[in-house]
């Protein structure tokens, strides 16, 4: 079975993937790093802030990068600010 690495690169600085994942397919490996993306978003959220600037990088026991998943690929945001006023025409808090 491949072996995948799956190295991090945000505001934070860079960590590289020492011991990789073995998994069966790049599909796999794709959808690990989905998880893996909105588990360090959803710890920013946790803290305060939201960087969707970051990107992780899946790479083979070669350290040949397979794919690039930009952080904002794995979240849908939406904002949009007439949602967020009250239909009742009270103030917004």
């Amino acid at each position: 079975m491949p072996r995948f690495y799956f190295h991090v690169f945000n505001g934070n600085g860079e960590t590289h993937d020492d011991e990789g994942v073995e998994l069966s397919n790049l599909d796999d490996a794709r959808a690990l790093a989905m998880t893996g993306i909105r588990s360090i978003l959803r710890d920013e959220v946790t803290h305060g802030r939201l960087d969707l600037n970051g990107m992780l990088k899946v790479a083979d026991d070669t350290e040949h990068v397979l794919m690039e998943i930009r952080f904002d690929e794995a979240v849908d945001v939406r904002h949009d600010q007439a949602s967020c006023q009250d239909p009742t025409g009270g103030a917004s808090v």
